[in-house]
């Protein structure tokens, strides 16, 4: 049995992920293999048994093109600590005005204008993956209250309450940090109705732009313009089409991106076939979500 590795890596890195798989590891084989670790493309075979992917989400993998007798895994908590950084880093800037301040005091203007502070607020966090959990315990850390929406709540230690509706976090927080995976249930998902009942201030995307309708959204920041979307993606990246409201701060899909994590989550994904190998194989994903 063979682990092809379907992007490229350094060869200390092949190495350890033979060391921790215990399998023969080879970059870009130009032939199928048992065990396949993919950033987006494979090459199946009929003797391929697992696909694993490097990227916790994927909705970018063509999941219809593999069979059902191929186990498919993510790479889901690979990420979640970087990620839950990033969409506190968006949040801390904007109510903390940074942005504003540095824009001000380098053009000579020293004005002390009043910030807000996290403290006593509600985060609402829509999808308590690994994502939500991260983003939950830093919350707890800045004396948030949490409260979260999932299908399956399970660790629910630095949660306060978990909600059962997904409306219930759009009432009720003042920042909603939105971490669901893209499926074809949650495609469109925050959309019109949910915006309509909003009552915070601000909303952050850290997952994907799609499971956030994009007519809604721009409609919504138009009609209320003291009100902030902070998001890592956007809609038809990395192209971006139209004007952004000035109520929305954007950065390039970037909260996962650094040399450090690809090579951390690499080694996730690898101990994670050592678990299909063993017979526990964990982030298992149901084709029905996706398909």
């Amino acid at each position: 049995m063979k682990l092809g590795i379907y992007f490229d890596i350094t060869k200390e890195m092949v190495d350890r992920c033979s060391e921790i798989t215990g399998l023969p590891a080879e970059v870009r084989p130009d032939h199928p293999t048992e065990i396949e670790l993919i950033q987006k493309d494979f090459l199946l075979g009929p003797e391929t048994k697992l696909i694993q992917t490097i990227t916790a989400g994927v909705d970018h993998v063509k999941i219809t093109e593999i069979p059902k007798n191929v186990t498919f895994c993510s790479n889901a908590d690979a990420f979640s600590d970087p990620v839950a950084e990033h969409a506190f880093a968006l949040i801390l800037s904007h109510i903390r005005k940074l942005c504003t301040f540095d824009s001000m005091t380098k053009n000579g203007t020293w004005k002390k204008l009043p910030v807000s502070s996290l403290k006593h607020k509600t985060l609402g966090i829509l999808g308590y993956g690994g994502i939500g959990r991260s983003c939950a315990r830093l919350g707890k850390a800045f004396g948030m209250k949490i409260i979260a929406f999932t299908r399956t709540p399970g660790d629910g230690t630095n949660v306060d309450r978990f909600v059962n509706k997904p409306d219930e976090i759009f009432r009720e927080s003042d920042v909603v940090i939105i971490g669901l995976p893209l499926t074809k249930e949650t495609r469109g998902y925050v959309g019109s109705e949910l915006l309509s009942v909003f009552r915070g201030d601000i909303i952050v995307n850290v997952a994907r732009s799609d499971i956030v309708d994009k007519t809604s959204m721009l409609e919504f920041l138009k009609k209320n313009p003291e009100k902030e979307y902070l998001s890592d993606v956007w809609w038809g990246e990395p192209r971006i089409d139209g004007k952004i409201p000035e109520n929305a701060v954007l950065t390039p899909h970037v909260a996962g991106l650094s040399p450090d994590l690809v090579e951390e989550a690499l080694i996730h994904a690898c101990h994670n076939i050592r678990k299909y190998l063993d017979g526990k194989p964990e982030n298992v994903v149901k084709r029905e979500d996706y398909i």
